[in-house]
């Protein structure tokens, strides 16, 4: 799945099929249950990285044709399809994004910005999926299950690096790789600037300084910043301090988080996570 400034991505629908559902949505005026099933085939395109259906949504939310009129969901939007690397529709998005931003106050426009800043790292279904509804992160971890009464989150394989997925004070899906060697969870700086535009981290978060301990054993200050919470699967832990890196650092579940736990183990056999 194309991720978010990432990799490419085969489309399931063609661009011709895109337009032909945007053609039943213009057309389907006064039949909601057309409507929504365009609309539904727009979004399933979206999922895959379809810059052209996310312009066609953009455009549906700008102009109220099936959804009511949201100029922030448009721009977002816009600005998602423009941000996807060699895109075809990129260039009309962009357009279109400027153009809608004319129709809204500075304020909208920090909104959608806002909105669109919680996709770091993300998928383009899931960030799509955040910005129809309103910016919660309701799905980075819809694949994990109860077995017994322990919680099991399948882990990521990310270029030989398994990774747990979790969402960060609510807004933003991240990907983890459990270290209980790290006595705090690590955040890098982009991420912090991402979270604090989303409004998720204010002054009140900074805790002061701290030292974190780099992967060759050579120490580092850094900010201490407090998450208001993480969710891993459907357990929820709030409070959680975090170490600030440098950009482009690791993200790393530390002990800060994985103490509060009852329990939790690593099956190597099913690249899962265990918790109890």
């Amino acid at each position: 799945m194309l991720k978010v400034f990432g990799l490419g991505v085969l489309l399931a629908l063609s661009l011709g099929t895109v337009g032909a559902v945007s053609g039943r949505l213009y057309a389907a005026q006064g039949d909601a249950p057309a409507k929504n099933e365009a609309l539904g085939s727009l979004r399933a395109a979206a999922s895959q990285g379809s810059a052209e259906a996310l312009n066609q949504l953009g455009q549906a939310y700008q102009r109220g044709n099936g959804l009511a009129v949201d100029y922030v969901k448009a721009y977002a939007l816009f600005h998602l399809a423009s941000s996807l690397p060699g895109a075809g529709g990129g260039q009309v998005a962009a357009a279109n994004r400027d153009s809608v931003a004319l129709q809204m106050s500075a304020g909208q426009v920090m909104q959608a910005q806002e909105l669109f800043a919680r996709c770091y790292g993300d998928d383009v279904g899931n960030c799509a999926q955040r910005i129809i509804s309103g910016g919660q992160a309701t799905v980075a971890t819809l694949n994990s299950t109860r077995d017994k009464g322990r919680l099991v989150v399948p882990l990521e394989n990310f270029q030989g690096i398994y990774m747990v997925p979790a969402i960060v004070n609510g807004v933003m899906n991240l990907k983890f790789a459990v270290d209980s060697g790290a006595s705090n969870v690590t955040i890098p700086a982009d991420v912090v600037a991402s979270l604090v535009r989303s409004g998720s981290i204010t002054k009140a978060d900074f805790l002061g300084e701290g030292i974190y301990m780099l992967a060759d054993g050579s120490k580092a200050k850094s900010r201490i910043i407090r998450l208001r919470s993480v969710k891993v699967g459907d357990v929820l832990i709030e409070d959680v301090p975090a170490n600030e890196t440098p950009e482009n650092g690791p993200l790393l579940l530390g002990q800060s988080f994985l103490r509060k736990l009852k329990s939790w183990s690593m099956d190597n056999g099913r690249h899962a996570l265990i918790i109890e």
